[in-house]
């Protein structure tokens, strides 16, 4: 391992040289005020020093550290052990870049963690060096939450997570990538974000394919993202409960103020409107059903898919078969469907929400599981097909089994079990989840 030095129209930067990759963490992509948009970076003095561990925005670990918690499976799984940095707007990212290469295809990743938590290094889709060793660019994507990003449904977060990506297509050259060739990818609230960034047009041409892993889909009329009216009372109940008599005191209020005064008050309202990016006429310009029925959302290739023991299972599957079917329907791009159903080794839980991060990304020797050849087999094939849909926006390539798209015809979503190389129906599907929903629930 060593240092790298790379000219960017931004200026030079200082990354980490690993065996099969070259790692820069931590660039500051924008900047952004409390409360306001963020504002590209175009321009830092001297070496920019990513060697360091990165930045992450403002979540629940910082005001109230996860170690002293109890019974919290995620922190168990993928954060024990593991010290994060805090900064109220970090806006950064992570890049690995193959050794060698150019013009190399593009994935960048928005992790989940319901809009309120997750940071740009956290295991498993850390510092992955897979997609380096297949030619394919990396970049994982911080972006602000909970309060900061919701803040009355002007969608921060969206915003940063849009300017993240503008900002790897102006620079990702010099990093051996392709600007032309960039895959969104998201999991959980990440996946709903990249099915939000597809409902505007400000993305249009510049990403070419997107992948929702547990998360594809509009979400339902009846948690129907508010406008910035409709949230107006949520949003003066936080600020009287913070003590503020203005919204402009408010927003001068420390941090954890503002957090914790949010943080009570959106658990007593228990309330999914207030807990998901809202209408703001720009990103999310109206109810995503018009959107969907004007078409006026973007129309790229896509992966969609979901884990046996998911979150809410049957719900987020019938989202996602809705989203393949209508593609099929109104003869769009393909849409690829998939059921992760590989029952994990050392716990009782299964296939739970997140599960297949693992598979993805390939960082299983950093877990605490004791994988067997036959899951780090999964994995590579996982990969190996997303590594084909970033280059090519279809995951199909040589030595691998056949992935059908949804058709008018054909209907079934690719297993990733481990055994087979089949596919389960939507009937096969919805018995599965049904089952899960009731008696087999996965851990949240």
């Amino acid at each position: 391992m060593g240092e790298h030095i790379l000219q960017t129209a931004c200026g030079a930067v200082k990354g980490i040289e690993k065996e099969n990759s070259i790692l820069f963490q931590g660039i500051r992509y924008a900047t952004a005020e409390r409360f306001e948009y963020p504002v590209p970076v175009t321009h830092w003095e001297g070496v920019y020093d990513a060697t360091q561990q990165e930045l992450n925005c403002f979540q629940y670990d910082t005001f109230r550290p996860e170690e002293n918690d109890t019974d919290n499976f995620y922190y168990e799984e993928f954060r024990k052990g593991r010290k994060f940095l805090y900064e109220e707007n970090a806006l950064t990212l992570n890049i690995v870049k193959p050794l060698q290469g150019e013009c190399c295809p593009v994935l960048v990743f928005i992790h989940g963690g319901g809009h309120e938590t997750g940071t740009v290094g956290e295991l498993p889709h850390g510092d992955t060096e897979e997609y380096a060793k297949r030619g394919v660019v990396y970049v994982s994507v911080g972006y602000r939450l909970n309060v900061f990003s919701l803040y009355r449904s002007r969608n921060y977060g969206l915003h940063d997570q849009m300017t993240a990506i503008r900002w790897v297509h102006d620079n990702i050259a010099a990093f051996g990538g392709d600007p032309e060739r960039i895959t969104i990818m998201g999991q959980s609230a990440g996946a709903m974000s990249v099915t939000d960034l597809l409902y505007t047009q400000a993305l249009k041409g510049i990403v070419k394919g997107a992948i929702m892993l547990s998360g594809a889909g509009m979400i339902p009329k009846m948690v129907k993202p508010y406008t910035e009216a409709e949230s107006e009372s949520f949003w003066n109940e936080i600020q009287e409960r913070a003590g503020a008599k203005d919204e402009d005191s408010f927003k001068k209020l420390p941090a954890k103020e503002i957090w914790e005064a949010w943080y009570q008050v959106s658990r007593e309202h228990n309330d999914m409107h207030y807990l998901q990016p809202g209408i703001d006429g720009a990103i999310i310009p109206d109810l995503p059903q018009n959107v969907r029925k004007a078409g006026t959302d973007l129309d790229v290739p896509l992966i969609v898919g979901i884990t046996s023991q998911d979150f809410m299972p049957y719900l987020i599957f019938e989202l996602a078969y809705g989203w393949a079917k209508r593609n099929a329907r109104e003869g769009r791009q393909p849409v690829y469907g998939f059921i992760f159903d590989r029952e994990l080794p050392g716990n009782r839980y299964k296939a739970y929400h997140a599960s297949d991060l693992w598979y993805f990304f390939g960082n299983m020797d950093k877990c605490w599981r004791p994988f067997e050849q036959l899951d780090y087999d999964l994995s590579a094939r996982m990969i190996d097909y997303v590594a084909n849909f970033v280059r090519n926006g279809d995951p199909n390539g040589e030595k691998l089994p056949q992935w059908k798209a949804v058709t008018k015809k054909f209907k079934g979503f690719r297993k990733f079990d481990g055994v087979s190389d089949g596919y389960a129906s939507p009937f096969e599907c919805r018995k599965k989840l049904w089952h899960t929903f009731l008696k087999d629930k996965g851990p949240m």
